[in-house]
């Protein structure tokens, strides 16, 4: 299975049509918060609420690709997409290192100006979210001691213009969009994932 977690504040809908063409794709919602302080806690939980099991394939944006690192950790992933993502805790942007005290007083605004231009979809999931959850992981995010040594093979795609987390030095797609890439280039995304499983000589396209 290729199991998919969105970013903070989203669900499903950040992998809209085409990521669904992929076999045996699957998008996901946040499990219901239960007091989870810490990535690790949040990978757990989902790791029963989604069912993921070993030899699955993860793809994850933004806090969900951390998350999915954190996933690696419990369970054999055989390969791992981040979609404007991060490795570690350094490669969020400076900026919002210094702000992310303020999520604690206002959760969905500090997500909204950390998105900059959002599409109403997204907007509308953020109004929906957890405002527990969301406190509990824009600190969780800070306190994150990254992906480290793994066996999983990691595959990076990101926006050329992610002011949220600049792309990094190793880009395997770099596409010309922002933070939100998986949902404004679908379909670049997409045909990036399937290519590479051609590639890689799995069945999964």
């Amino acid at each position: 299975m290729i199991h998919a977690l969105p970013g903070m504040g989203a669900d499903r809908r950040m992998y809209p049509e085409p990521w669904p063409s992929i076999q045996d794709f699957v998008a996901h919602d946040w499990v219901r918060y239960s007091g989870e302080r810490s990535l690790s806690g949040i990978a757990r939980s989902m790791c029963d609420f989604c069912r993921i099991n070993d030899g699955d394939t993860l793809i994850g944006a933004s806090l969900g690709g951390m998350v999915a690192c954190e996933i690696t950790k419990i369970r054999k992933i055989s390969r791992l997409y981040l979609i404007g993502s991060a490795v570690r805790k350094e490669e969020i942007s400076r900026l919002l290192a210094v702000l992310h005290p303020l999520a604690q007083l206002a959760p969905v605004d500090w997500l909204r100006i950390s998105a900059g231009k959002i599409p109403v979809e997204l907007a509308q999931m953020f109004s929906s979210a957890e405002a527990p959850f969301l406190r509990a992981m824009c600190a969780a995010i800070f306190k994150w001691e990254g992906l480290g040594q793994s066996r999983t093979t990691v595959v990076r795609l990101h926006g050329r213009q992610d002011f949220v987390i600049p792309p990094p030095e190793a880009v395997d797609l770099l596409i010309d969009g922002g933070h939100l890439i998986s949902m404004t280039h679908a379909a670049e995304c997409t045909e990036f994932v399937k290519a590479n499983y051609r590639l890689q000589g799995n069945v999964q396209a």
